[in-house]
This record gives C-alpha cells, sequence and structure tokens, in this order.
C-alpha cells in the first residue's frame, strides 16, 4: 500500500480504533433492530391471518405482505459502507494535489484512514435514522419521512472531510518549508567552504 510513491503500513491508533469500535456498536444495533423488525412484523401477520392479509392487500396495501423485507436495504447500507471503508483505507491513494514525501507519507496516511473511519459514525447514525422512520411508516405511524438527522450527518461528514483536507495540506507544507530550509543550508556550506579555500 501507497501514498504517493512512498510505502505506507496499515497502522491502528488509538483514536481510529476508537472510532472502529463505534462504527461497529451502531453497526451491531441497526442489524439487532432490523432482524427484531422483521420478526415482529412476520408475527403480526400471522395474527392477521391469510385472509385479513388478503383483505387488506386488495382494499389497502398491495405490498403488505411482503415490503417489510425493504428493511433489509439498511443492513446492506451498512455492509456496503463498511466496504467502502475497507477499499479506501487498504489501496493506494497518489494523493496528486499534494507533495507526498518519504517522511510525511504516513502521518498523510494515518490523518486520511483516521477521517475515513470517523466519517463512518455520522454515516450509520443518518442510516439508523431514517431506518427508525421507515419502521415507523411501515407499522403505520403518522411520522415525517424527512429525516433532520440524516441532513445533519450530511453536513459533519463534510466538516470532517474538509477539516482533514487542510490538516494534510499543513502536513504537507510543513515537510516541504524543512525541506528547502535544508536545501539552503547545504548551498551555504557549499559556498563557504569555497570561499576557505581561497
Amino acid at each position: 500500500m501507497k501514498i504517493g510513491k512512498y510505502p505506507v503500513k496499515c497502522s491502528f491508533r488509538i483514536a481510529r480504533i476508537v472510532s472502529d469500535a463505534i462504527s461497529v456498536g451502531i453497526a451491531a444495533v441497526i442489524f439487532s433492530l432490523t432482524i427484531n423488525f422483521i420478526t415482529q412484523y412476520q408475527t403480526m401477520l400471522r395474527k392477521i391471518g391469510t385472509q385479513g392479509v388478503s383483505a387488506i392487500e386488495n382494499d389497502y396495501i398491495g405490498a403488505f405482505s411482503w415490503s417489510y423485507w425493504l428493511a433489509l436495504i439498511f443492513p446492506a447500507l451498512v455492509v456496503g459502507t463498511f466496504a467502502a471503508y475497507l477499499i479506501l483505507t487498504l489501496t493506494s491513494r497518489k494523493f496528486a494535489k499534494y507533495r507526498i514525501t518519504k517522511q510525511n507519507a504516513q502521518s498523510v496516511y494515518d490523518w486520511y484512514a483516521f477521517c475515513v473511519s470517523v466519517c463512518k459514525i455520522p454515516i450509520f447514525m443518518g442510516i439508523f435514522d431514517i431506518m427508525y422512520i421507515f419502521h415507523q411508516r411501515m407499522l403505520r405511524v403518522d411520522i415525517s419521512p424527512f429525516s433532520l438527522q440524516a441532513l445533519l450527518d450530511i453536513i459533519i461528514v463534510a466538516i470532517i472531510i474538509r477539516f482533514t483536507v487542510h490538516r494534510i495540506r499543513t502536513i504537507t507544507k510543513e515537510d516541504t518549508a524543512k525541506s528547502d530550509t535544508n536545501d539552503s543550508i547545504v548551498k551555504v556550506r557549499v559556498i563557504d567552504e569555497d570561499d576557505d579555500k581561497e
């Protein structure tokens, strides 16, 4: 795995481990609630009976007997998010806009991987809120389909990404400044040595 042209290690700092643990916890809740919802919905269908379900589908809701399976979309989104996380953090990145050096490559990767890890949390919170709305509407609870939580989560993800971009830009600029300073020192020493010989 490389950042720019330089190989880096897949490091797990404490902050990233905590972030991953939180996201795994939220994912477990989403899976658990999905299983519980499907189980409860199937129990409700059995209590209504085949004739009752048919009457409801004929008169009111055409997909009443099977639409609850749409709840599996939310665990699928969680799995997709984890897959994207693994792909983004375990594959090489060019970062062509930044001056990546051997000295700053690992630091850039650490910040990048931490950003991707933290972004999972608001994404999962948004999935959780939309899932809650879906469950309530499936149970015929009068609730708005609009999710303010999901909108806030999108804003939070944008802020996290913007902060990380700024941090990576700062790291690469600092190393560039140090490199330029070292080059200047070398040039001065060479000139001084020539003067001494004269």
